[in-house]
């Protein structure tokens, strides 16, 4: 985490823990959806907060709790001063098919409004059109001059990024929504959350299985 003083690096740290747990619950229902927490950084791997593999499909997620200035919306200054530019770029290029989600509880113009208007587009002649907006091309053009590409290759990437704009307590009543049916929704939060913690620091594979024996090991059982 990328933050000067202890304090915002905890906060960011459980940030993360608590997006970690929620793609947990998500894969208590999913039996072949894998994560990997802090994957190890490799030749095809570069962002490595949260990599999750379900159905031949790869997703990065970078996760980064706030923007530097605590503003509503990251700019694009603080996207390169973060290396948030420097890592999607890096992903895109050595894996084109894979997904990369950026998450923070500050949301993201670049990518929520100016790349989801691109992608409009039939061919890079339809941007200005598409962009419609004064603010949209110029943030564009900006995004053309830190990720040194030209439209076209901006435009498949911002093809493949996305955004989750997720408050922590909304995730985590969001971890407790999916289990409210089934009971011990509070119990399994604490408990994501905990071993998430624990899976991080050990680049420790998530699957059904292992989530399986954590409940075991609880006790928790749904009848």
């Amino acid at each position: 985490m990328a933050y000067p003083d202890g304090s915002a690096t905890h906060i960011g740290v459980e940030y993360q823990c608590w997006f970690l747990a929620l793609q947990i619950s998500f894969s208590f229902f999913e039996p072949d959806r894998i994560i990997y927490p802090e994957a190890f950084i490799t030749d095809v791997s570069i962002i490595d907060d949260i990599k999750v593999v379900e159905n031949g499909v790869t997703t990065f997620y970078n996760v980064k709790h706030i923007s530097p200035a605590k503003s509503m919306h990251w700019n694009i200054s603080e996207l390169v001063s973060n290396c948030v530019v420097k890592h999607i770029k890096q992903q895109y290029e050595v894996d084109r098919k894979a997904k990369i989600v950026f998450v923070s509880q500050s949301d993201c113009y670049l990518i929520t409004e100016v790349f989801q208007r691109a992608v409009n587009a039939i061919t890079v002649n339809d941007l200005d059109m598409v962009l419609a907006s004064k603010r949209c091309i110029e943030n564009w053009e900006s995004a053309k001059e830190v990720f040194d590409y030209d439209d076209q290759t901006l435009l498949g990437l911002a093809q493949n990024v996305s955004m989750r704009c997720l408050p922590l307590y909304e995730i985590k009543k969001l971890i407790e929504h999916r289990f409210t049916t089934l009971g011990h929704h509070k119990n399994l939060a604490n408990l994501f959350v905990a071993k998430s913690l624990e899976c991080s620091g050990r680049k420790t594979r998530i699957t059904k299985g292992l989530i399986n024996g954590w409940l075991l090991e609880c006790g928790i059982n749904f009848k």
